[in-house]
């Protein structure tokens, strides 16, 4: 007999949000990480080592506010205290998806924020903000991702030397997030090439 798992709906949106990033390149490997509010005091965490590919619905865990596992199998992300930092601060985001997407994260390797030449991306995200380099997994990396999402106007942001993290309504308005972010930085770099 099989095992029944909570939230079978917000675990097929989970999956299915990690299939789309994985197929457009967001995310290789076992790295990146994503986590979905699905009430008051639990939330879906993708488990540390699995791939957005690999992972199954059943693998992905259910943990509370204190980082306790308390269904599923398997290591939370190292970085659950930058995620349930954000969580505390704004009431507004139940999803967030953290990626190395090759191009925003060369922005955030030379240290430079992407400028937003669009129209449409100038409107969507406003501002992605630098945020300082420290410890993957650190609370120093983790206070300052709260410090810089308490502003409600902060969609997504680069960390220095290591990615992008955004944030939506759900997980697939955080998805769509870091797509438009990566889009911008693509452009950007692009757009270098056909100056005069």
């Amino acid at each position: 007999m099989s095992e029944t798992y909570s939230f079978s709906k917000e675990r097929r949106q989970f999956r299915e949000v990690c299939q789309r990033a994985f197929t457009l390149g967001l995310q290789v490997s076992t790295g990146g990480n994503l986590s979905m509010r699905v009430d008051d005091g639990r939330f879906l965490v993708k488990p540390s080592g699995i791939s957005l590919f690999d992972l199954k619905e059943e693998g992905i865990l259910l943990m509370d506010r204190d980082g306790v596992v308390v269904e599923g199998k398997g290591k939370p992300t190292k970085e659950w205290n930058s995620h349930f930092n954000i969580y505390q601060v704004r009431e507004d985001v139940n999803g967030i998806a953290h990626y190395h997407a090759p191009f925003a994260t060369a922005h955030a390797v030379a240290g430079k924020e992407v400028p937003l030449l669009t129209i449409h991306a100038k409107r969507i995200l406003g501002r992605v903000p630098l945020i300082g380099l420290a410890k993957e997994g650190s609370d120093e990396l983790a206070t300052m991702v709260r410090d810089v999402f308490a502003h409600g106007s902060v969609t997504a942001a680069l960390l220095s030397g290591h990615g992008v993290i955004a944030v939506g309504k759900d997980l697939l308005a955080a998805q769509n997030m870091a797509e438009l972010l990566e889009e911008s930085a693509k452009i950007a770099l692009l757009s270098r090439l056909v100056e005069p």
